[in-house]
């Protein structure tokens, strides 16, 4: 049997799955190559926690190669083109032919599309955005703290909520006044997950004195009067602004045609191909309609359950058999909620009316979940499988959840 060659494209959560689900499977007959533009893996479903104090950036970071199973090579390289018609790559380190390609590239960060972004805003998207967030709360006594989001669709659809929750528990801890709001052009928090489930995030919000802004979508920031402007003809000041930047598409996936006029990648939505044979695309730089005109959230958990699916079939297509793998559309996420509670849910958003997502009652014990699901991850393999027996025992409660050795 000649070796083919994998290409996996972007080493965050999904390219990782899929690497280290096919490299045990493989066992060198074939050339699985994970290419990135970063050594290290930075872990961002813990950017709140950093913003919070709760985490040491070094807490969140890993070397990425540690992360990669043997049978993975790992080369660092900045993409500059994919052709998907000859099946090539062209990187900083050379052009790399494929016979199977995973788009795993994420959604990009776009803060130059809101004028006075840069100049006025602090990137919570962003490990050293959510370090200067919290030095900036060191220092805080009082005023408004304004939590922006810029526009939709955005990657990571809790993490503005996490932090105004944990951002408002931070001053209650310190006794330090002052107002937190959220601004967002949605109409009730993570819409995607439906209004019930929007309507009791937004009482969440307002039982803890946030304030919530819907259908504000900003035009834009002028940081010298510490003013943001908003289509709807309104203004609202601030003296700390955290922001929710714009997200496009990675510029070599824009200009590869495998876009469409969202401007982000379209697949089968089970089997994430898209409409070239063998190239296949997961996460936040996809799009995938779902029921009433919305589309499946970008979240981490999706590029996990995908990354599986996507590894299962390129194993079935190296063996010359049918593929069976098939993405169902099922996902989870933990709130966090600050003095060590989360708040979770979990559902279908395949579901033919719509997503239909459950919303447990905030505990501990979703908290509990949430920390050993970041031990999981940035542990090594050795450690992994311990840590997987706990979140195992913790029973029917986190049915739903599964993670891949």
């Amino acid at each position: 049997m000649d070796q083919e060659t994998i290409l996996i494209l972007g080493g965050g959560i999904g390219g990782q799955v899929a690497a280290n689900s096919l490299a045990p499977l493989l066992k060198g007959k074939h050339r699985i190559i994970l290419m990135d533009k970063g050594q290290n893996f930075e872990f961002p479903p813990s950017f709140p926690w950093v913003v919070a104090g709760q985490r040491n950036p070094a807490d969140i970071q890993k070397s990425l190669p540690l992360l990669l199973k043997k049978g993975v090579t790992f080369i660092q390289a900045e993409i500059f083109g994919i052709d998907p018609v000859s099946k090539k790559v062209k990187t900083s380190a050379g052009p790399l032919s494929f016979d199977y390609l995973l788009i795993s590239l994420g959604a990009e960060l776009a803060p130059g599309k809101i004028s006075g972004f840069q100049e006025g805003a602090l990137n919570l998207y962003t490990l050293d955005g959510s370090i200067q967030i919290h030095k900036s709360l060191q220092s805080f006594d009082q005023g408004k703290i304004a939590v922006l989001i810029t526009s939709t669709p955005f990657k990571c659809p809790a993490a503005p909520y996490e932090a105004v929750f944990l951002i408002q528990d931070l001053l209650k801890k310190k006794g330090r006044k002052g107002e937190v709001a959220v601004f967002t052009p949605e109409p009730f928090p993570m819409p995607t997950a439906g209004s019930k489930v929007g309507e009791a995030l937004r009482g969440m919000l307002e039982s803890k004195g946030i304030r919530f802004y819907p259908g504000h979508k900003v035009t834009k920031i002028d940081p010298q009067g510490k003013t943001l402007i908003f289509e709807n003809g309104k203004n609202e000041n601030y003296d700390l602004l955290v922001g929710v930047p714009p997200h496009e598409a990675p510029k070599p996936v824009k200009e590869s045609g495998l876009t469409n006029e969202t401007g982000w990648i379209p697949v089968d939505r089970e089997t994430l191909e898209t409409k070239y044979p063998g190239i296949y695309a997961i996460g936040d730089v996809t799009t995938i309609p779902i029921a009433q005109g919305k589309t499946l959230p970008k979240a981490g958990i999706f590029a996990h359950y995908q990354a599986e699916i996507v590894a299962a079939n390129i194993l079935s297509r190296l063996n010359h058999q049918p593929e069976k793998g098939k993405f169902d559309g099922a996902g989870w996420c933990a709130i966090e909620m600050g003095s060590g509670v989360a708040a979770f849910g979990n559902g279908e958003f395949y579901a033919p009316n719509g997503a239909e997502v459950r919303l447990y009652r905030p505990d501990r014990f979703w908290h509990l979940g949430r920390v050993l699901f970041e031990k999981w991850w940035l542990s090594p393999f050795s450690i992994k499988r311990k840590i997987l027996r706990l979140m195992l025992k913790m029973g029917a409660r986190m049915r739903g959840i599964s993670v891949s050795l």
